[in-house]
């Protein structure tokens, strides 16, 4: 099921940046995620409410680092939503997607750094050496 998943976001992502590209030639980023933030805390709201968001706010009210890690957490995801949307808009959709794939490299340091754990495997090295060639292959041909 993961799986299925992550390919499926992976699938929305890719559509996000192309349907993005288009929207961010007429207004701004700024506008566009504010539109998009509002309608994702409205309807996540509103699903939550009748699903986790009274157990989680117990757990939330008794954690106090666990609520420090959430709102920065929340601060991370709006500060990378929002430059991505001005990368997109300052070059293209398709370019900025295959850019953004290092994130999985970042993500293996900051879980190092910040938790001391990872999940490398052969495979993921493998795939994590053929997004670094891929993405220098394309800043070198800018």
């Amino acid at each position: 099921m993961w799986l299925v998943c992550a390919i499926s976001a992976a699938i929305l992502w890719g559509l996000n940046y192309a349907v993005a590209e288009k929207i961010l030639y007429s207004i701004s980023p700024l506008t566009l995620l504010a539109l998009e933030m509002l309608a994702g805390a409205v309807l996540f709201f509103i699903v939550s409410y009748f699903f986790d968001l009274k157990t989680d706010m117990n757990i939330l009210s008794t954690q106090p680092s666990l609520v420090l890690l959430t709102v920065f957490e929340i601060i991370v995801v709006l500060a990378a939503n929002l430059l991505i949307a001005y990368s997109i808009q300052l070059k293209d959709g398709t370019t900025v997607g295959i850019i953004e794939l290092i994130y999985p490299l970042f993500t293996i340091l900051f879980s190092w750094i910040l938790f001391r754990t990872h999940h490398l495997s052969p495979s993921i090295i493998i795939g994590g050496a053929l997004i670094i060639i891929g993405v220098f292959i394309i800043s070198i041909a800018w």
